[in-house]
Order: C-alpha cells, then sequence, then structure tokens
C-alpha cells in the first residue's frame, strides 16, 4: 500500500546526482539505496513538465519515490510507500 504526498521537499544530493537525504515530516531521511529511476514526460498537451522519478529506501526502513523537475529545478516527495 502507499500514500500519495505530492509536496516539495528539501533534497540533498550526492557527487553523482542521485538523491542521498531528504526532510520529511520534521525529520532527516538518509538514503540507503536508490532502488530504480525513471523518466516521465508528463501531459505535454497540459504544459506538464517532464520528470526523473527515483524509488528510494532510507537507513530508518522507509520505502519512498521522489520526483525531481529539472525544469524547475525542484523535487517531490511524491509517494510513501507502506
Amino acid at each position: 500500500m502507499s500514500r500519495i504526498i505530492n509536496q516539495p521537499v528539501e533534497v540533498a544530493t550526492g557527487p553523482d546526482g542521485l538523491p542521498a537525504a531528504f526532510r520529511f515530516a520534521g525529520g532527516r531521511e538518509r538514503v540507503r539505496a536508490v532502488l530504480d529511476t525513471w523518466m516521465e514526460t508528463g501531459r505535454w498537451w497540459e504544459q506538464e513538465p517532464a520528470l526523473i522519478a527515483y524509488r528510494v529506501a532510507t537507513e530508518r526502513g522507509g520505502l519512498f519515490e521522489l520526483n525531481f523537475i529539472p525544469r524547475e529545478q525542484r523535487w517531490l516527495l511524491y509517494k510513501a510507500y507502506d
């Protein structure tokens, strides 16, 4: 099961550009592993921007989806998995 959060989030990236940590619910989550990465084109006919999605596992055992929107240079915490 998962929860859609879809909120802006502060993300620290490593030297490789991959997410290394992010702030969520008043705490800092450190990324243990990037499990999957993919690109979504968005609904271009509605001017929705393309994004890069990352499914990450955190050191505290959480599983999340972070989205990076290159055109806007911003991150979203899109989903939290239970």
